[in-house]
């Protein structure tokens, strides 16, 4: 006769819940990354709107797994982190932009000019930070962290 599993102790919980997160982790690096080109591109706001949604996603699988991996994934951890923050930079002043555009045009004539000015001083924030966000990606570039997280997430999820 089989002996019955406790569900508090299933064999290979562990292993299965870092392999399942693993799995779940490289997923969502996936998608974010497909929106990279148009990011740097820039020509579509939508796509860095997207690598934003996917990397808080990212974030939150990696959140929870923490304990799942050796030290070394900090780094990783953190550099997901900071490429959420600088995508946040840049498309906060573009919500605001948009925002602020969308205000403009049902306000009195004689209140344009004033806002039309803060929405130049919003878009040269915006370049700013996007220009702040281009140089964080040459610096995962040079650092080869794609390549790198990649072969991280499959080392300890697949063996």
């Amino acid at each position: 006769m089989a002996q019955a599993l406790s569900v508090a102790d299933p064999p290979h919980a562990e292993q299965d819940y870092a392999q399942a997160m693993g799995r779940l982790i490289e997923e969502r690096f996936d998608m974010m990354m497909s929106y990279r080109d148009g990011t740097v591109d820039g020509s579509d706001p939508e796509d860095l709107h997207q690598m934003r949604v996917w990397s808080r996603r990212l974030r939150a699988a990696m959140d929870v797994s923490r304990r799942c991996f050796p030290k070394r994934y900090k780094f990783f951890h953190r550099r997901v982190k900071q490429l959420t923050d600088v995508l946040g930079g840049v498309r906060d002043f573009d919500v605001m932009i948009e925002e602020l555009s969308d205000y403009r045009d049902g306000r009195p004539a004689d209140e344009r000019p004033a806002i039309n000015e803060m929405i130049r001083d919003l878009r040269a924030r915006r370049e700013q930070a996007r220009a702040d966000l281009l140089e964080f990606f040459e610096q995962i570039e040079r650092e080869r962290f794609d390549v790198r997280f990649r072969g991280f997430v499959a080392e300890h999820t697949y063996g």
